[in-house]
């Protein structure tokens, strides 16, 4: 069973690097400039994970592993 693969990390990291610019953005007028796209990365990374969650359910769907060969 697979727990992680390339797009559940990059999309949790998207999430936490938007989630830190967001909350700058709120302290500082600088960062709050670029909020929006702060939340099109948090965006992004939710989407990345969605596809990795995806893609790690279908891959032991039709694993190789799984079928009895004969």
């Amino acid at each position: 069973m697979t727990i992680a693969n390339g797009e559940v990390i990059a999309g949790c990291a998207l999430i936490i690097m938007g989630v830190i610019f967001i909350g700058a953005g709120m302290v500082n007028s600088t960062w709050g400039a670029i909020l929006l796209p702060d939340f099109v990365m948090v965006a992004l990374g939710a989407a990345t994970l969605g596809l990795g969650i995806w893609t790690i359910k279908y891959e032991e769907k039709h694993s190789l592993h799984t079928h009895h060969h004969h």
